[in-house]
């Protein structure tokens, strides 16, 4: 069967969850010089000429990544993905003196209904490291802007991040969206933080009619595009 196209699960005006995951799990995103080279790969494709999406968020873990995209132009948020995943790959292997994947398949995508569930998916990303027992503090972990979004500490890597609407409206001042934004991220560890809900792992995250709607075209065009195999 081929690829469902990216048509089907992005759209504009929406926010996109976006996970990178390495071939067969291997670490190879783990190294200080070869995360350095995967944020300066993304950065350098969000400051070409004519790039109107955003990025929000983002957490690099050992062998995969989290990001969340404001979706302006699906065709070339596309070629954005390819860009620097395919530049990532190639100086990697380079490097490394490897050769094959690096990537365990191109980039999955899942379109985000609204604010509250932007919101929600933030924080899921954001608990990554905690959720792996590599860190007990979500602020102490180097590759995630939690620490920008909860202390407003942005680290060079993280100067094209821009915060989402929701997080704007949690108060007047830097320092009180931080501090609410501290609130709502420890309730949400409390809550449902550390269960593996991988609320994420799909094509669509939002209501319950707005993910049925989406997954229906999903599936017309599976079965519409469905190849038999041969006798």
């Amino acid at each position: 069967m081929s690829r469902i196209p990216r048509y089907l699960t992005l759209e504009e005006g929406f926010q996109t969850h976006k996970m990178w995951r390495s071939h067969n799990k291997e670490c190879n995103i783990v190294e200080f010089k070869d995360r350095l080279l995967y944020l300066e790969s993304l950065n350098r494709e969000l400051e070409k000429k004519g790039q109107q999406n955003e990025l929000n968020a983002l957490v690099l873990m050992p062998n995969h990544t989290h990001e969340t995209f404001d979706i302006k132009d699906k065709y070339r948020f596309s070629e954005m993905m390819r860009n620097y995943h395919s530049r990532y790959g190639f100086i990697f292997n380079m490097r490394h003196e490897r050769k094959g994947k690096v990537a365990y398949d191109r980039p999955k995508t899942c379109l985000i209904e609204s604010e509250r569930y932007s919101m929600i998916a933030t924080f899921y990303i954001h608990a990554n490291p905690v959720k792996a027992g590599i860190v007990k503090n979500a602020a102490n972990y180097k590759w995630s802007t939690h620490k920008f979004y909860a202390y407003g500490k942005r680290e060079a890597w993280m100067k094209n991040v821009v915060f989402p609407k929701w997080y704007m409206e949690l108060g007047k001042t830097p320092l009180e969206r931080q501090e609410k934004y501290r609130r709502l991220f420890d309730a949400y560890l409390r809550e449902r933080g550390l269960i593996n809900d991988r609320i994420l792992d799909r094509y669509f995250y939002g209501n319950p009619m707005w993910m049925m709607e989406g997954n229906k075209r999903v599936r017309d065009w599976i079965k519409e595009n469905h190849s038999k195999d041969p006798p």
